[in-house]
C-alpha cells in the first residue's frame, strides 16, 4: 500500500502496508494493529491516523497533592535483579526505560524516541532523546545504555534480562544519541521488552557508586526518592527539574499495609489512601459497596502454573504429569477460587487476549485415564505428592490448590499442600519439585515462553528443555504478522500440553479500586503503573 508516512518521518517497514489492508479488511482488530506497527517503529499518532482515528486528550487534574498508594515496600537494591512487580512500581517513578507499553498492550517512545527494525528484524536502531538529564545533572546519552546492556548480558548476571536479551549478539554505539542492537535471530517483540520491569535505564556510574540504588537514587524520572523502608513505606518528590511533563502531584506515598488485603480496603474506606495496588476477588463485593471509591478492572493474561519439575521424581515420568492434567477441573478452579470471574485455561500458558494466542481443541477432564496412567506408571495404589505454594498474590491461589486437590484424590493422586508464607516463597519458588506460581501479564505469548520455558531460561521453573519447542519459538518471534504468528504458537503450545508441564487453570480478570478523588488511573494488565499521569480532584 502506498501513500503510508509516519509521523516524524523516516521510511516504514514494508510489513505496515500489508498489516492495514488487514485491519481495514476485518481480518485483525485496531488495537491489534496500533500494538503491531507500534514494534515497527510507528508511532501511535501515526497509526491512528492511518486508519482515520484521533487520539483522546488525557483527563486533566489538579496539582499540588500528595497521592497515597497502598503498596508492599520492597527490596530493590538491584533493578536488574527484581523479581517482584510492586518494587519495579517503585522505582518506576525515578528511573525510566526506553520504550513505554501501555494500558493497552501499545508500545510507545519514551527515553528512546523512535527505533527502526531490518527487514529481518535482526537489526533494530534506536534513537534516543536529547533533552534528558539524570536528577544528579549529568546529560543522559548512549553510553548509559550500553551500560546497562553490558549488564543485562554478562555470562555471570543473575539477571532474567539475560535470557529476554540472549538474541542480542552486539551492541552498536552509532554516535552519542543512537546505537544498534545486532541479533543473533529475529525477534518481533524488542520494543516490548524493553519495558519488562527489570530494564529500567540505570545511570552508567550505578555499580562505581556502590550498586545499590535506593542509598544513591540517580534517576532521569519526574519524581525522586526521599524516603525508603522495606516493610514499611517509601516517598517520592516531584522533581523540578524534570525532563518531561510536570506530574500532576507533588509527593507520592506509598505505605505498605502488609499482605491482607482486607486491611487496605478497610483504609480506602476510612480516607485514608487514594489507591490501591490490588483487590482479590475475596474483597470485591465489599469494595462496591463503598460510597467514595471506584472498582477498577481488566482482562489480562496473569494466571496461577502449577508446575512440575521433570527432571524430578515422580515427575521425570511423564505418566505421572499427565495423570495430574487429566484428573484436573480448570473449569471448577475457576468457578469455585475465583467466582467465575475469567476464562477457563487450556494448559498452555497463552491467553486469549494475547494476539499470538492458537486455540487448541479441547481436552476434556478423564479421571478414568488419570488412573490408569498411574497404573502403568508403577502407581496402581495411587501416589502421594506435595504442592508447595505461599499465597503470595492471596487466599485465591490456595482456594485453587485445595480445587486440584479434590481433582486429584478422584483419580487417586494425593496431594499435601505445603503453604509457606508468601515472602519465603520466593526463595523457593524455582526450586521445589511441585509448585504454585503466580505469573504475571505479558504483551504476547512469545514474550512468556522465551522467558519461562526455553531450555535454560533464568526463570524456567519447571526445567522443560525441548529442542522442538525452543524452533517453534524461534520461528514465531521471526515473524511480525499475528495472524501467521499464531501459526507457530500452535505448534509451541501443542509441545508444552502434550509433556504436560503445567497445571494453567484460568485467567483471572484483575481487579483495584481507588478513591473517587483519583483521575487518570487506570488498571494496567502486567500493574506498570506511571504515576505522573495521576492526579487528585
Amino acid at each position: 500500500m502506498k501513500g503510508l508516512v509516519n509521523v516524524g518521518g523516516g521510511s516504514l517497514h514494508p510489513a505496515v502496508g500489508g498489516l492495514v489492508e488487514q485491519v481495514l479488511g476485518g481480518a485483525i482488530d485496531r488495537r491489534s494493529f496500533v500494538r503491531t506497527v507500534s514494534w515497527l517503529g510507528v508511532s501511535a499518532a501515526s497509526a491512528r491516523a492511518m486508519l482515520g482515528l484521533t487520539a483522546c486528550a488525557p483527563a486533566q487534574a489538579l496539582s499540588g497533592h500528595r497521592l497515597r498508594f497502598v503498596c508492599a515496600v520492597q527490596q530493590m537494591t538491584d533493578p536488574a535483579l527484581t523479581t517482584w512487580i510492586e518494587a519495579s512500581n517503585l522505582y518506576r517513578n525515578s528511573l525510566e526505560f526506553l520504550t513505554e507499553v501501555d494500558a493497552d498492550n501499545v508500545t510507545h517512545p519514551y527515553l528512546a524516541e523512535s527505533w527502526t527494525p531490518s527487514g529481518d528484524l535482526k537489526t533494530w536502531r534506536f534513537k534516543l532523546r536529547r533533552d534528558v538529564r539524570w536528577s544528579n545533572g549529568d546529560p543522559f546519552d548512549v553510553d548509559d545504555v550500553a551500560f546497562n546492556f553490558r549488564r543485562w548480558l554478562d555470562p555471570k548476571s543473575q539477571s532474567v534480562n539475560r535470557t529476554s536479551f540472549a538474541a542480542v549478539a552486539g551492541f552498536e554505539r552509532i554516535d552519542d544519541h543512537a546505537f544498534a542492537l545486532h541479533l543473533s535471530r529475529p525477534v518481533c517483540s524488542l520494543p516490548e521488552q524493553l519495558y519488562a520491569s527489570t530494564c529500567p535505564i540505570l545511570h552508567r556510574r550505578f555499580e562505581e557508586q556502590g550498586g545499590d540504588w535506593p542509598k544513591n537514587p540517580v534517576g532521569t524520572g519526574p519524581f525522586r526518592l526521599t524516603a525508603y523502608e522495606v516493610g514499611r513505606s517509601a516517598k517520592f518528590q516531584r522533581r523540578s527539574t524534570y525532563w518531561g511533563q510536570t506530574p500532576k502531584v507533588e509527593e507520592i506515598d506509598y505505605i505498605d499495609l502488609g499482605p491482607d488485603v482486607a486491611t487496605h480496603v478497610a483504609a480506602l474506606a476510612a480516607g485514608q489512601v487514594d489507591i490501591l495496588y490490588r483487590v482479590n476477588i475475596s474483597e470485591l463485593d465489599l469494595v462496591k459497596r463503598l460510597p467514595h471509591a471506584r472498582l477498577l478492572k481488566t482482562q489480562a493474561a496473569h494466571t496461577l502454573v502449577m508446575r512440575m519439575q521433570g527432571d524430578q521424581k515422580p515427575f521425570d515420568d511423564i505418566r505421572v504429569r499427565q495423570a495430574v492434567l487429566c484428573a484436573a477441573d480448570n473449569a471448577a478452579m475457576l468457578r469455585y477460587a475465583y467466582r467465575g470471574f475469567g476464562l477457563v485455561g487450556e494448559n498452555t500458558h497463552v491467553a486469549p487476549s494475547q494476539p499470538d494466542y492458537a486455540a487448541l481443541p479441547a481436552q476434556p477432564r478423564d479421571v478414568a485415564k488419570a488412573r490408569r496412567l498411574l497404573a502403568e506408571a508403577g502407581y496402581s495404589d495411587g501416589i502421594d505428592l506435595t504442592l508447595t505454594l505461599g499465597n503470595t498474590q492471596g487466599r485465591w491461589e490456595q482456594d485453587t490448590a485445595q480445587v486440584l486437590q479434590q481433582n486429584c484424590a478422584e483419580a487417586g493422586v494425593r496431594i499435601r499442600l505445603n503453604v509457606i508464607p508468601p515472602a519465603e516463597y520466593w526463595s523457593v519458588w524455582d526450586k521445589t519439585p511441585f509448585g504454585l506460581t503466580y505469573w504475571s501479564h505479558r504483551p504476547l505469548g512469545v514474550m512468556l515462553y522465551d522467558l519461562a520455558y526455553r531450555s535454560g531460561s533464568v526463570w524456567n521453573e519447571s526445567r522443560f528443555a525441548s529442542p522442538g519447542f525452543d524452533q517453534a519459538l524461534d520461528a514465531a518471534m521471526a515473524i511480525i504478522d499475528p495472524l501467521k504468528r499464531s501459526v507457530e504458537m500452535r505448534r509451541a503450545e501443542t509441545i508444552l500440553r502434550d509433556q504436560a508441564v503445567i497445571v494453567q487453570p484460568y485467567w483471572p480478570e484483575k481487579f483495584s479500586a481507588v478513591s473517587d478523588r483519583v483521575i487518570g488511573h487506570r488498571v494496567h494488565p502486567s500493574d506498570y503503573f506511571r504515576m505522573d499521569k495521576v492526579g487528585l480532584a
